[in-house]
């Protein structure tokens, strides 16, 4: 696949007469944009199969509309990163058809989501750093926009609990997941 990639990639350089530089750029972006593809596919694929395509439509929906902009939890592989995909994914429906939230638990875990993204975002990934203080003021901006009309679209749409439950649960996870992992040494735990 990385071979395809890079292929696709020399050609789409030379056409456009790109520089070394660029062509590493150009193959980065559609290595992250195929990846991600497959990724969100094969999810909603075996949550379809399982029962679950309009859960995981939503949830993965909602990730990707919020994720890019406010940062969180990465993974340092594409399994590694499929693999915390499905499995937060299945809690995020494990959660929403099981737990009853009603309306003041709704506007709760919405605020409590919202003020740790209004604290946290963006989350800066250290293997792709952004610098440009435009750029982050940029993203933080976004990131708590789709936030505001995702929880607005859960509160609207309460009455259709799979999609409301579901945007509650995953905009809650991607507020704890902001919270990133970190290296500790023995003497930061003491």
């Amino acid at each position: 696949m990385r071979e395809i990639i890079k292929k696709i990639s020399r050609v789409i350089s030379k056409t456009n007469e790109y520089n070394k530089d660029e062509e590493e750029q150009v193959e980065y972006a559609l290595r992250i944009v195929i990846f991600e593809f497959l990724k969100i596919v094969s999810a909603i694929i075996i949550f379809s199969l399982i029962g679950y395509p309009t859960q995981a439509i939503v949830s993965i929906g909602t990730m990707t509309l919020v994720k890019p902009y406010i940062g969180g939890y990465h993974e340092d592989t594409q399994v590694k990163c499929f693999t915390a995909t499905l499995i937060i994914v299945g809690c995020i429906i494990f959660l929403s058809i099981n737990l009853r939230i009603d309306f003041i638990a709704m506007l709760i875990l919405n605020a409590v989501s919202l003020y740790c993204i209004w604290q946290q975002a963006p989350v800066i990934n250290p293997k792709m750093e952004i610098t440009r203080p435009e750029l982050i003021k940029r993203n933080r901006m976004i990131g708590i926009a789709f936030t505001l009309a995702l929880i607005s679209v859960s509160i609207i749409f309460r009455k259709y609990i799979v999609i409301s439950n579901v945007i509650i649960w995953t905009i809650v996870f991607q507020a704890l997941l902001m919270f990133n992992k970190r290296e500790r040494t023995y003497t930061e735990v003491l």
